[in-house]
């Protein structure tokens, strides 16, 4: 093994050794609530998981909505009109994302099928929200 081979293993690895101390910190609340709710025994049924997704979706929508509503009074005119343009523009991926993930869940049979379809929609909404709310923690660097 060439030796631009082994001091890439040696970084990536002692890179992993040091993430879930990073992580730590920014540990997601809806996520874990999320978690323990799929994990309780009283939400084994289809309907109780679709419930558990469903709380976690209007968490991240609220949430995604803060950071947003954040940005657009902490940017700059020209960045915040871009903001506002990347935000309509994922809001119309979501709803095609919708559509399609639809479909695709049409050709399924089985109740195991409508709380993945749920899993799907929540966790396109948290990645915004993460993303957006990542945004917020870039400007208070600075105290905005």
């Amino acid at each position: 093994m060439n030796y631009t081979i082994k001091c890439l293993i040696i970084l990536l690895s002692s890179q992993c050794l040091f993430l879930p101390a990073v992580a730590g910190p920014l540990k997601d609340p809806t996520g874990q609530s999320l978690d323990s709710c799929l994990q309780d025994p009283k939400n084994g049924s289809t309907g109780d998981q679709i419930a558990c997704e469903t709380k976690a979706l209007a968490s991240y929508d609220r949430r995604m909505n803060v950071a947003y509503s954040k940005l657009l009074k902490e940017l700059p005119t020209q960045a915040g009109q871009d903001l506002r343009a990347a935000q309509r523009g994922w809001i119309a991926y979501r709803e095609m994302e919708a559509r399609a993930r639809g479909g695709l869940f049409a050709t399924t049979q089985g109740s195991m099928y409508a709380p993945m379809q749920a899993d799907a929609e929540s966790d396109l909404t948290r990645d915004r929200a993460l993303l957006l709310e990542s945004y917020v923690r870039v400007l208070e660097i600075d105290g905005r």
